[in-house]
């Protein structure tokens, strides 16, 4: 390769840095930056978020730039080598799109700067819905998530959530076979150790049936290895086989046991599963126009009909219905509360906000995203003070929301190749999870 196409070629990588990674954030709302491509991000950790420089940073936006470096090759037909090495530094820029990041603070901030054109595409994590898809596009789905409840730790132990992690272990696909052919097996070689090997010539005779239960019972205490090695025998073969059993016995017990520790000590400040009916009796917090809060509002609206025209309650439940609506007339960080009514309901503009009122004390739980609410469950801030359910309410499919516009499907297109090459790589799932926490491809 030669000097000067190595230059271009550095030229080119220094102006594409330049205009992506480093850009300062404005907001999504002032005016659309000079650059090809407006990416708008929301501080939704893991995902997206500044730094204190202002830098965009996240994993999010560490696949957009992987995905972006190759949009000007899908976009437009690349020039020859040849062509490049004539050109100008100035005629080389527009080969290489210019990239501008902008903050937005809301889910409905975003729709509408994509709505007047101020923003191309939004890159923070977007539940992708039929209702959204009417006003905007996506790009092809990267990641599944779903709905779920974050909870105040507890240290206690929940008896039945340990019981269903037991009864789950020991039912699970020739599990319950391969222990009945283990212990069958077992306990027909401490039997026959016994009935044949080890009784001495002058121990008292006894009936069949009093033999046969103790010959039972010690071979159950020998095939669990509460039994040790007996000094009676007199063969070495007897000695051998109960040497046999004594160590399988005692490797049984402790895999036993180990279950058992497994179910109790991970069932300690677990929660059962809340019905989606109870969460409208309870101080909830949930992120402004989100798909958890449309999830709310819907569990809201199955109560109309125990609500008469002339309920004293009737005005409260309404005011409520109408808080949880998107878009509001009111600002977010807002909470609609009613004596007449149980429960309460806090819109926050981020999710760490939302689970700061749950660590506090605030809210009783926080409905939202299963990623971001685990993710933020393990770090420093929350570690030790709130549990996440393992289970969700619904799973949601997320996607890039892209403005419709002129280029628009093009742009898909390019974006879609992109994101299809991330996900066959074959340490996508790897990278995934290093970043989002281990499970974070799929909730249960």
């Amino acid at each position: 390769m030669s000097r000067p196409f190595l230059r271009i070629c550095v030229a080119l990588f220094s102006f594409w840095t330049l205009h992506g990674t480093a850009a300062l954030a404005q907001s999504c709302i002032e005016s659309r930056p000079d650059a090809d491509i407006v990416v708008a991000i929301r501080d939704s950790p893991p995902f997206s978020s500044f730094d204190e420089d202002g830098v965009a940073t996240g994993f999010s936006v560490r696949v957009w730039e992987k995905v972006a470096r190759r949009l000007w090759k899908d976009l437009d037909a690349p020039p020859s080598a040849r062509d490049i090495a004539a050109m100008s530094f100035e005629e080389r820029k527009p080969l290489l799109r210019s990239v501008a990041y902008v903050s937005c603070e809301t889910i409905d901030q975003q729709e509408a700067a994509m709505a007047q054109g101020l923003i191309d595409v939004v890159i923070s994590p977007l539940t992708i819905t039929a209702e959204r898809m009417e006003r905007y596009d996506f790009s092809q789905q990267f990641l599944s998530s779903g709905l779920t409840l974050a909870l105040p730790h507890s240290n206690a132990i929940d008896f039945a959530d340990a019981t269903e992690v037991l009864i789950e272990t020991v039912t699970q696909p020739g599990v319950v076979r391969a222990v009945v052919i283990f212990l069958t097996f077992n306990l027909i070689m401490a039997y026959l150790l016994r009935a044949a090997l080890v009784v001495p010539e002058d121990e008292p005779s006894r009936g069949k049936v009093s033999s046969g239960m103790r010959y039972m019972l010690e071979a159950t205490m020998r095939s669990i290895g509460v039994r040790g090695v007996d000094e009676a025998y007199y063969t070495n073969l007897s000695k051998v086989l109960e040497i046999f059993l004594a160590v399988v016995g005692t490797a049984l017990s402790a895999t036993i046991l180990g279950v058992l520790t497994s179910a109790f000590v991970g069932s300690i400040g677990t929660h059962r599963a809340v019905d989606p009916r109870a969460l409208t009796s309870m101080r909830i917090a949930t992120l402004d126009c989100s798909t958890s809060q449309e999830f709310l509002r819907e569990q809201y609206a199955a109560l109309d009909p125990y609500f008469a025209e002339d309920d004293p309650a009737r005005d409260a439940y309404e005011a409520r219905l109408g808080h949880l609506a998107c878009p509001r007339m009111e600002p977010t960080d807002t909470a609609a509360t009613d004596v007449a009514l149980p429960g309460e309901v806090v819109l926050t503009k981020r999710w760490v906000d939302a689970m700061h009122m749950l660590a506090n004390g605030r809210v009783d739980g926080v409905l939202g995203d299963w990623v971001a609410l685990t993710y933020l469950s393990r770090t420093d801030l929350f570690a030790g003070q709130v549990t996440v359910q393992p289970s969700v309410y619904r799973n949601e499919p997320y996607g890039w929301g892209i403005a419709r516009k002129e280029g628009a499907t093009e742009l898909r297109a390019a974006i879609d190749r992109g994101l299809i090459a991330q996900m066959r790589d074959i340490d996508w799932r790897k990278n995934l999870e290093a970043e989002l926490g281990a499970g974070a491809v799929s909730p249960n």
